[in-house]
């Protein structure tokens, strides 16, 4: 692996803790990226989904845009491009900050939260939503709701279709609490038809978190998850490990999973010579962002390559990366700080395989 350049997107004013990121390159050396943000740390009410551009392949970036500013928080942005060329952004909201401590500097901020969210609020802004901008990015539709969610979007398959696999609203209209399953979209993200629940044997699908799929050169979908689940054939593995799906139908049906590496959560990419490249976090010592490549569809995959080992927090990953224009490769994340010096950031790294 060669290091071409990294840093920090340092182009808001004040900065604020910053999560759970996806980047796309919209061609032209032009990338966005979006976010949550606006916050003061993991988990709160103050969630916006913010958008990034650059038009430089990184090397700088705009002032944020704003794109959402519900009453709750907004949370897990993804961004991919539709058949038709159309954007889509997604990301779910959250209440979970309602079991949260507040620290006495957080009082007064938390309380008029607390103070101005109704019940109103809380029955239309609690789901999974999605908003689409038909020229490039410069302006985006009104959101609407959508019935699954993972935190790097849909997948554009062969055919222009797309294909989600993620977590529904469970009971009592609890997001990521719902079923595994798999839908499908044919008009470029507007409208999604259930393809399958996702429950093979004796899994435990409410420990799967996080989902992305791909579909490989040779037509094969792979299904990567973000799982908590102990696995009693393998009990030496962590409990926080990417396993892998495969499809041959289109998403109908699956694969039992089978472990691929410890870490969290993944993200694929298909690069121009027919390899998949996998990255992903690691929340155990020593921290950071790693990677793997499998040249034959999934079927296996290489060592560890190590794209940084620095961070001194867990609080970090959710990788994604995309190819630029010269051939290289992209990531970005986001990474905190144990110290309490800055909030999480987001961080990228540009390398070579």
């Amino acid at each position: 692996m060669k290091r071409l350049y990294d840093g920090w997107i340092l182009s808001e004013e004040k900065p604020t803790y910053h999560g759970w990121p996806t980047v796309l390159h919209a061609g032209n050396g032009h990338l966005m990226a979006v976010c949550s943000a606006g916050r003061t740390r993991h988990i709160d009410p103050f969630g916006r989904v913010y958008l990034y551009d650059s038009f430089d392949a990184g090397h700088t970036w705009l002032p944020p845009r704003i794109l959402t500013n519900g009453p709750l928080d907004d949370r897990d942005a993804g961004i991919v491009r539709a058949a038709d060329g159309s954007l889509l952004i997604n990301w779910f909201t959250s209440i979970i900050f309602l079991r949260q401590t507040i620290r006495p500097e957080e009082a007064e901020a938390w309380e008029k939260v607390e103070r101005s969210v109704t019940l109103r609020d809380i029955r239309e802004n609690h789901w999974y939503f999605m908003m689409r901008s038909t020229d490039e990015g410069r302006t985006w539709s009104k959101k609407y709701r959508v019935p699954v969610n993972n935190v790097h979007g849909p997948t554009l398959l062969n055919d222009g279709s797309l294909l989600w696999v993620g977590r529904g609203i469970g009971h009592g209209l609890q997001p990521l609490n719902g079923e595994v399953s798999a839908f499908r979209s044919d008009d470029n993200g507007l409208t999604w038809n259930k393809l399958c629940d996702i429950a093979p044997n004796w899994h435990r699908t409410d420990l799967w978190h996080e989902l992305q799929a791909i579909q490989a050169p040779d037509g094969t979908i792979l299904l990567h998850i973000r799982n908590h689940e102990f696995d009693p054939l393998q009990p030496s593995q962590n409990h926080q490990a990417i396993w892998q799906m495969e499809s041959s139908d289109g998403g109908r049906t699956w694969t039992n999973p089978h472990f691929v590496t410890d870490g969290l959560p993944p993200h694929l990419l298909n690069l121009p010579d027919g390899r998949i490249l996998l990255s992903y976090g690691f929340r155990n010592t020593p921290f950071g962002i790693r990677a793997r490549v499998s040249e034959d569809c999934g079927k296996s995959w290489s060592p560890e390559i190590i794209l940084v080992d620095d961070p001194n927090t867990g609080d970090l990953g959710y990788p994604s990366t995309v190819l630029l224009d010269d051939g290289s490769l992209f990531t970005l994340w986001y990474e905190g700080d144990h110290t309490g010096a800055r909030p999480a950031l987001l961080r990228y790294l540009a390398w070579s395989l």
